[in-house]
C-alpha cells in the first residue's frame, strides 16, 4: 500500500508542476515558467501543511519528496525547450 501511495504522490506532483509549467509557458520563458511554478505549488502545499497539525510531516513527504523528485525532470524539460526556441 506504501507503494501505490508513492507512486500517486509522484504522479500527482509531475501533473500539478508540469500543468502549471505549461500555463506559465504563455506568460514567462520556460525555465522562469519552471521556477515559478515549483515555486507556487510549494507556497501553496506548504501553507497547507502547515494546516495539518500533528500529520504535518506525512502531509510534507506526501508531496515535498515527489516534489524535488519531479524538479530535475522539470528543468531538464525547460533547458530542452530553451535551446530548441520553442
Amino acid at each position: 500500500m506504501e507503494f501505490a501511495m508513492g507512486l500517486f504522490a509522484l504522479a500527482y506532483s509531475g501533473l500539478v508542476l508540469f500543468v502549471l509549467a505549461g500555463s506559465l509557458r504563455k506568460m514567462f520563458p520556460p525555465m522562469r515558467a519552471a521556477m515559478t511554478a515549483f515555486v507556487i505549488s510549494s507556497v501553496v502545499h506548504g501553507a497547507t501543511t502547515l494546516l495539518m497539525g500533528e500529520h504535518a510531516a506525512w502531509a510534507f513527504a506526501f508531496w515535498g519528496i515527489p516534489h524535488l523528485l519531479i524538479l530535475p525532470a522539470l528543468l531538464w524539460t525547460a533547458r530542452r525547450q530553451n535551446s530548441t526556441g520553442a
